[in-house]
């Protein structure tokens, strides 16, 4: 393997070997050893003669020999705290109790009264400032659809790297063709919905705005109308979770069409099944947009010994899924596994439609938790 030396390193060395004392092979110098993420770690006072090493040993205790602090310290400061030990038979290494920190300098030193041993022997220790992370930006807004049922129920917004909480309502707006703002569009949720890694929010309309006969639809209306545009305004002032505005707003222009308020039927999903021997993707196509995070987890592939590992890839406005195995396909009875959970856009799912009343004892007497498609893999012609 070629090793590499990254460039804040290569100007970490440079500093270091102007700041040592110019001494002659064989005498003690300060060295600096480096951790596993390429930057110094700790100090080592290396070349100690046998006869010296024995009369350091004698001191009492190694901080006693040589110290380190930050350079720009008050000269009584005190040292840093951390671990001595002696590695082989030449040298005396100080591992510091708290991480170096990028963008500071040390001063490591022999203790005045062991320079009459070592002699007087300094070096100022550069750790290489942090290279600033790129800034957050919006990488995608879905559903990607530019046509969107009136009942419409999430949207998710990606970012590329963590984000704060506590300031998505103040930063997303919903308006109509004629610039004004709808009013409370989505259900502001505390804690908000956030994924694990902080990058995806969640974004949910007010469902009592969206079911029929609701108190908050009947007295201010549906967030969304057929026939109506819309824009999804996301500004730049948002902050990531380092404190920082995004590289850029981002905004979603898109139509309210007709509701959906059927419940989602595999039998209108068409199956496009791949040749045994080959890694050509199974791809399953749905005659509307599903939800874009749901479809992630919620389709999965299973053969007689048990799920089949592979990459799932989600296109064409969430109307696709596509599935490409590990290995090649054996030639052998598979199955389209589908949790139940699965949503379309407006929260429809399989054998359940999302206007259905809650207390209908109908929905209580669901036991499917997955369906379950056949999926013949034969060899190719």
């Amino acid at each position: 393997m070629t090793s590499r030396v990254s460039p804040p390193l290569i100007v970490f060395l440079f500093v270091l070997a102007l700041a040592a004392p110019q001494a002659v092979a064989g005498e003690p110098q300060f060295h600096t050893v480096l951790g596993s993420d390429g930057r110094p770690s700790a100090v080592e006072l290396r070349g100690l003669p046998a006869e010296k090493l024995a009369r350091l040993k004698q001191a009492k205790g190694w901080p006693a020999v040589f110290e380190v602090r930050v350079a720009s310290a008050e000269a009584d400061a005190p040292a840093m705290a951390g671990v001595f030990e002696v590695q082989g038979d030449d040298a005396v290494r100080f591992t510091p109790r708290f991480r170096l920190q990028p963008g500071l300098t040390y001063r490591a030193q022999v203790a005045p009264e062991h320079e009459s041993i070592v002699g007087r022997l300094h070096a100022d220790v550069t750790v290489p400032a942090e290279r600033p992370a790129e800034p957050t930006s919006i990488a995608a807004i879905y559903p990607s659809a530019a046509e969107l049922p009136e009942n419409q129920l999430k949207f998710y917004v990606h970012f590329t790297a963590p984000m704060s909480r506590g300031q998505a309502y103040e930063h997303v707006r919903l308006l109509r063709e004629n610039g004004e703002a709808v009013d409370l569009p989505f259900l502001e949720i505390g804690e908000e919905l956030w994924d694990n890694s902080g990058k995806r929010l969640t974004l949910l309309i007010d469902p009592g705005r969206i079911k029929q006969g609701v108190k908050p639809r009947e007295d201010i209306g549906p967030v969304l109308e057929a026939g109506q545009r819309y824009t999804l305004v996301i500004d730049a002032a948002w902050q990531d979770a380092a404190g920082r505005p995004l590289t850029a707003g981002a905004i979603k222009k898109f139509s309210a069409i007709a509701p959906v308020s059927a419940a989602l039927d595999v039998k209108t999903w068409k199956l496009a099944a791949p040749a045994a021997g080959s890694r050509q993707p199974l791809r399953v196509r749905f005659p509307a947009p599903l939800d874009h995070a749901l479809l992630q987890r919620t389709i999965w592939v299973e053969s007689d010994a048990g799920e089949v590992e592979g990459q799932i890839t989600i296109a064409d406005q969430e109307k696709t899924w596509s599935f490409e195995p590990a290995e090649a396909w054996k030639a052998s009875q598979h199955w389209l596994v589908v949790d139940t959970v699965l949503e379309d856009l407006a929260g429809n799912r399989i054998g359940s439609a999302f206007e259905v009343d809650a207390l209908d004892p109908l929905q209580k007497r669901i036991e499917l938790k997955t369906a379950r498609i056949p999926l013949t893999i034969q060899p190719a012609p």
